[in-house]
C-alpha cells in the first residue's frame, strides 16, 4: 500500500478551479519533486495534503489517502494528532513563519508541548537536542535567540528540526531552499536526503529549481496552469520524456562548459 495517494483531485477557491485532476502516488522512503512555474499549483497541492488550504480553499473533487485513510474525512481532533506526528511541513522561509518577538526556544517548547504532555524543561532539552541533530552548533544559544538573529540557512534548519521532532512519515517541503545562497542550499538539500536515509521519511519537495528536483527526487512531477503536465521517475523525466513543456524546462537549466548538470 502506498503511503500517500492523491486521486483525481480538484482544488477550488469559491467557484474558481485552481488545480484540476491531480493524481500522484508516494511510497515509503520515496522523494517526489513537484516542479513548475509560479502559480502552477504546486504549493496548493501540498497544502491540501496538510489540510491547510487558505481563504476558503477546498478539495472539490477526488480524494487524498494517507496510509489508506481519506484525509478529507478528518475532523480537527484527528488533524491535530496527525500534523507534526505523521505529517510535517517546512516552508520557504521558516523564520518568517515564526513570531519575531518570541525566542526560538519559546516557540519550540510550545510546539512540543502541544504534541506531548511533558514539562517545559523536558521540552526545552528535547528542542535543543533536535537543533543539534540538525547540525546547529550550541543548540541552547539558538533556543535563546530570536528568528531575526539567525541567518536564512539557520532558520531553515530550525524549521526542519521542528518538523522532524516526531520523525514523521511524510515531510512536505515548500521551496525550502529558494531563499538561500547556493552553498547553504546544498547543505539543506543534503540534510533532507539524510533524513530520508536515517528515518525513512517520505518527502514531497515543491521547487521551481529543476536541478534540485532532479538531484533529490526519485520521481518528478511537472505542473502547469493547475494541472499535471508530465510525471515519471527521474531517469525517464531527464532522458526519455517527449513532453514539450518538460523539454522547455530542461533546456532552461544552465550548462557549464557545454554540460548540463541534471
Amino acid at each position: 500500500m502506498a503511503l500517500l495517494e492523491i486521486n483525481h483531485v480538484d482544488i477550488s477557491y469559491g467557484k474558481t478551479l485552481t488545480v484540476s485532476d491531480c493524481s500522484l502516488t508516494l511510497n515509503e522512503g520515496e522523494i517526489c519533486s513537484i516542479v513548475g512555474e509560479s502559480g502552477s499549483g504546486k504549493t496548493t497541492v501540498i497544502r491540501a495534503v496538510m489540510g491547510l488550504l487558505p481563504g476558503g480553499g477546498r478539495v472539490s473533487a477526488g480524494d487524498i489517502l494517507f496510509e489508506g485513510e481519506s484525509l478529507l474525512a478528518y475532523d480537527q481532533k484527528k488533524w491535530r494528532s496527525l500534523r507534526g506526528h505523521e505529517i510535517s511541513m517546512i516552508f520557504q522561509d521558516s523564520g518568517a513563519m515564526m513570531n519575531q518577538t518570541r525566542k526560538i526556544g519559546n516557540t519550540f517548547v510550545e510546539y512540543i508541548r502541544t504534541h506531548e504532555n511533558i514539562s517545559k524543561q523536558e521540552a526545552w532539552k528535547k528542542g535543543t537536542e533536535m537543533l543539534e541533530r540538525m547540525r546547529l552548533p550550541d543548540g541552547d544559544r539558538i533556543m535563546h535567540s530570536y528568528p531575526f538573529q539567525l541567518s536564512g540557512g539557520m532558520r531553515q534548519r530550525v524549521g526542519i528540526a521542528m518538523g522532524m521532532t516526531y520523525q514523521p512519515k511524510l515531510l512536505l517541503a515548500d521551496e525550502p531552499t529558494s531563499a538561500l545562497d547556493v552553498t547553504t542550499q546544498a547543505q539543506i538539500v543534503r540534510q533532507m536526503m539524510e533524513l530520508r536515509d536515517e528515518y525513512g521519511t517520505s518527502i514531497i519537495l515543491v521547487t521551481h529549481d529543476l536541478g534540485v528536483a532532479a538531484y533529490m527526487g526519485d520521481k518528478i512531477v511537472v505542473m502547469k496552469n493547475g494541472k499535471i503536465e508530465d510525471q515519471g521517475d527521474r531517469d525517464h523525466m531527464l532522458h526519455e520524456t517527449e513532453n514539450p513543456y518538460t523539454q522547455l524546462l530542461l533546456d532552461a537549466v544552465p550548462s557549464l562548459g557545454g554540460k548540463r548538470y541534471v
